[in-house]
């Protein structure tokens, strides 16, 4: 359940329009600029992606394209888990989107590629032609909509997972307490919200690029309290109980979460929402909650 700078897309748009006006080579790298926290776009364990063709992945006849390469790229951050992480081997990535990609590529009788990005630098990727999806627990916003669609397949709620001694039940409670997200998600806004209209004030409000960040300072004692997704809280609260406990839930009703695609790829994105349908209706959505969620995500 993240959000991304629009900031990143006036980059975009402004270093277009200054390439153009410069009569310079297009370069879809121009997409990642210098100090935007944006990884170097790279597929998990193949090395470095050139950039595609910008006629090859425009939104007329994309997932003709997709078929007839045989692969569906999709974008991720592997900083999430238990949504998208990488394996041991310090190169695979594993979690439920990355199994439900999989699932998705299968019905659409291809194979996921997947590129693995800075969660500040995603949306911007995939506009820039990048990859052809985002399967990235990204949150379905009014904004977002006005840039990409999406086809959701969770909701998702706020959960509080906070260090032994403390017990963050609700979201008074975070008054007083040193708190840290991951930085560019609906967390920090939802906690910024409170902070501003609701008078609730925690002593230090911290974010960082990963969420695994987050809950180093949580496990160091640098932070009370962990303000992130459900299942994300969950999978750390189960890795390991001593460090990390689940106390409560933010106080807002569960966030739709989507599959993102360039707008216009109507073709796509039907293709997409029809299996997920078929990945729900066979039951597959809900053995992959349990393998990766357990009693923990609730949703």
């Amino acid at each position: 359940m993240r959000k991304s700078s629009a900031l990143l897309l006036v980059i975009l748009l402004l270093a277009s329009v200054a390439l153009a006006a410069c009569g310079g080579q297009q370069q879809s790298g121009t997409s990642q600029q210098s100090g935007s926290g944006a990884a170097t776009q790279q597929p998990a364990g193949s090395g470095t992606q050139e950039p595609a063709d910008s006629d090859a992945k425009g939104p007329a006849n994309s997932l003709e394209r997709i078929k007839a390469e045989g692969v569906l790229r999709v974008g991720i951050d592997a900083s999430y888990p238990p949504m998208e992480f990488v394996d041991e081997d310090g190169k695979t990535p594993i979690g439920f989107d990355i199994d439900l990609a999989n699932a998705v590529a299968e019905k659409l009788g291809v194979k996921a590629e997947f590129t693995i990005i800075d969660w500040a630098g995603i949306q911007v990727g995939l506009l820039g032609g990048h990859y052809d999806a985002i399967m990235s627990s990204m949150t379905i916003t009014e904004e977002r909509q006005k840039e990409m669609d999406f086809v959701q397949y969770l909701t998702m709620g706020i959960a509080y997972a906070s260090r032994p001694g403390v017990e963050v039940k609700t979201d008074a409670d975070l008054h007083g307490k040193v708190v840290v997200v991951q930085e560019e998600t609906t967390a920090q806004f939802y906690i910024e919200d409170l902070m501003e209209n609701a008078g609730i004030q925690p002593v230090e409000l911290r974010s960082f690029p990963y969420a695994t960040d987050a809950f180093r300072e949580l496990a160091n004692e640098r932070a009370d309290v962990v303000a992130i997704d459900a299942p994300v809280a969950g999978y750390y609260a189960q890795l390991d109980p001593e460090l990390y406990k689940v106390t409560g839930m933010a106080e807002m009703d569960p966030d739709p979460i989507g599959i993102a695609l360039r707008k216009g790829e109507t073709e796509l994105r039907d293709a997409i929402q029809k299996a997920v349908d078929e990945l729900e209706a066979e039951g597959t959505l809900h053995e992959l909650k349990v393998k990766w969620f357990g009693d923990a995500a609730g949703q």
